[in-house]
């Protein structure tokens, strides 16, 4: 009985463990000047490059490629030197650009005076001010880029899962992500908020249990990626049937 007990508490606690990553930076909100580049291998397969990204070379905005990593530069008002450095690394970025990422990073440190804090930030585990710096509409999105060539979702559907998770750490607010997903029914559930871009409609489906933080970060970035169109907006146990079969 007493094994049973301790089982079942661990199980508990692992289920409701919440965000530990600390801000680099505190108090202050992200609202600094930031700029940030991809990670790119050189020619010579050896060496590496920042590449700053915008629209003009880059699909969305407040959004980084899963596949990729990134590094980020945020001073906490114009006219400083970079306060903290942020490298990016995407889940499904290769050991090679996670290892570059962290070397450029410090050679960029070192290229200011050596005065910036250093953050390395894992996909799925960014810190509350690394989300401010974007006003919550930040986003990953499948695909990434090798060498100038870009692979990415040409479908003209695209599904982003919003989450939120607790946090144990600084104001302790929860902290909301929003992550593209592959567009499969089965990855709609009615704990989460879901936007669902085709090439005729935007819908976000606010799922049954979703959190208040949730329906707001969605709203936001729904507007921050596709602002031209109106969202759609439904609830419920689960979504309706055409937004069923847009997803495979």
């Amino acid at each position: 009985m007493i094994l049973f007990s301790l089982s079942y508490i661990l199980t508990v606690t692992s289920v409701l463990s919440c965000n530990e990553v600390e801000d680099p930076i505190k108090r202050d909100e992200g609202q600094g000047p930031k700029n940030a580049s991809r990670v790119q291998r050189l020619n010579n397969g050896r060496n590496g490059k920042l590449v700053p990204i915008d629209l003009t070379n880059h699909p969305l905005p407040n959004a980084f490629y899963q596949g990729d990593s990134y590094v980020l530069q945020y001073s906490v008002r114009a006219g400083r030197k970079p306060d903290v450095i942020y490298f990016w690394q995407g889940s499904g970025s290769s050991r090679w650009e996670k290892g570059a990422s962290a070397i450029l990073t410090v050679q960029l440190d070192n290229d200011n005076g050596g005065v910036a804090k250093q953050a390395r930030v894992e996909m799925g585990k960014e810190p509350a001010h690394f989300l401010n710096m974007f006003g919550g509409s930040f986003v990953t999105l499948l695909g990434g880029v090798e060498r100038e060539t870009v692979v990415q979702d040409t479908d003209g559907t695209m599904l982003f899962q919003v989450k939120s998770e607790c946090n144990s750490v600084g104001d302790r607010k929860p902290i909301t992500r929003t992550n593209q997903i592959e567009e499969k029914a089965g990855n709609i559930n009615a704990d989460d908020v879901f936007i669902l871009k085709t090439p005729s409609k935007l819908y976000i489906y606010e799922g049954q249990t979703a959190s208040p933080e949730e329906k707001t970060t969605a709203q936001k970035v729904a507007q921050s990626l596709f602002p031209s169109v109106s969202a759609q907006g439904v609830s419920g146990s689960r979504p309706p049937a055409d937004f069923i079969a847009a997803l495979s």
